[in-house]
This record gives structure tokens, C-alpha cells and sequence, in this order.
């Protein structure tokens, strides 16, 4: 009796044959599977990018709010009013901040802004600010007179992770605010604006 075979000739390719030809199913699947292989490429492509940036911007939220947290609270406790957050001179301190040179930063007081700059975290370079209100009224408080005078109504702050002799890590801060406070000393050459130095030297 003839044994019945199944039919498989178009995935089997003959040994002996020459032929260089793909088999008839392969040829079908391959298409297929390079199809979903892009396609799953671009979709992760297309996610990660997004997910980053919704990352960024809850990280960067989360910083103007605790900024604004730290410079209201301690405005309220002087009855003034609270501060608004204002991306340009978020910018222009995120600018001064990649300096990482604290002892001679870019002045910024053509637009009537003035700022602070500190070193480690937010909460610690404000706490430095703050507590130069024991020299008030002593220029050596003018930091905090910046956080607290009354016509300033908005606010801009940003940090920049900096590198010291290639190996010990420190953080800048500074902020910008406007209406800036009005200085009580006739400025001199280069001196238009006023720095506040924070945090070890």
C-alpha cells in the first residue's frame, strides 16, 4: 500500500538542489515579522521621548513649587504679598547657574531685576538668604530684603550641578526677582546690580 505523505514541498528546499531560493512560507512570514519589528520600534521610539519629557516637566513644576513655597511662606510671615512664577528670568538664572562661577557672576540689572545666588539646595541657599535678616539694615541683609520687599512680584529661580577640580560636585542656585528691590547706595562702576554670595566660599 503507498504511504500518503503530507503535502510540505513549499517550506522544504532540497538538499542537493543549487537553488538559492527562499521557501514560499518563509517568504510570506518574513514581511510580516520586519513589519512588526518597525512597528514596535517606532512606537518605543515614539514613547520614550514623550515619557522623558513629562518627566522634566513634573521635575521642573516640582521646582517652582517649592521655590515659590519657600519665598511666600516667608513673605507672608512679613505681610507682603505672595510672589508669581516668571519664566524669563527662570531662564536668565538657569544662564547665570551653568556658569558655576560664583564669585563672579554675570550681573543682570538692565531690566530692573535683581537676584541671590547660593550654593547646595534650595531649602539650604534660601535658609542663608534668609538668615542675613539678622544684619537688617545692613547691606550684609540684602538678600533677604530681596525675598521680602514689598513691590516685587515675581519670581525666577534654577540650579546647575557644577564640578570643582574634577571631582568634588556642588550645586548653584540663584534667583531673579522684579520689581527688583530699590538699592539704598549709590551704585559704582560695575556694580549696578548686587550679588548675594551663599554657602561655603
Amino acid at each position: 500500500m503507498p504511504v500518503i505523505r503530507p503535502h510540505i514541498k513549499s517550506t522544504l528546499v532540497d538538499p542537493s538542489s543549487t537553488s538559492t531560493s527562499t521557501p514560499i512560507s518563509t517568504m510570506q512570514f518574513k514581511p510580516l515579522l520586519a513589519f512588526i519589528s518597525l512597528s514596535q520600534l517606532l512606537s518605543l521610539a515614539s514613547a520614550a521621548p514623550a515619557a522623558e519629557l513629562e518627566a522634566r516637566q513634573s521635575d521642573y513644576w516640582s521646582d517652582v513649587q517649592e521655590w515659590l513655597s519657600l519665598h511666600n511662606e516667608e513673605r507672608q510671615a512679613n505681610g507682603v504679598g505672595s510672589l508669581s512664577w516668571d519664566r524669563d528670568l527662570a531662564s536668565k538664572a538657569q544662564q547665570v547657574a551653568k556658569q558655576c562661577n560664583v564669585d563672579n557672576p554675570q550681573l543682570y540689572g538692565e531690566n530692573g531685576a535683581s537676584f541671590n545666588i547660593g550654593r547646595y539646595s534650595k531649602e539650604q541657599a534660601f535658609t542663608d538668604w534668609k538668615n542675613t535678616a539678622r544684619s537688617f539694615p545692613d547691606d550684609q541683609s540684602i538678600p533677604w530684603q530681596r525675598i521680602v520687599w514689598p513691590d516685587t512680584q515675581r519670581v525666577g529661580c534654577a540650579q546647575a550641578d557644577c564640578q570643582l577640580n574634577f571631582d568634588v560636585l556642588y550645586t548653584v542656585q540663584v534667583c531673579y526677582y522684579d520689581p527688583r528691590r530699590k538699592e539704598i547706595f549709590i551704585p559704582t562702576a560695575g556694580n549696578m546690580a548686587t550679588v548675594a554670595y551663599s554657602g561655603s566660599p
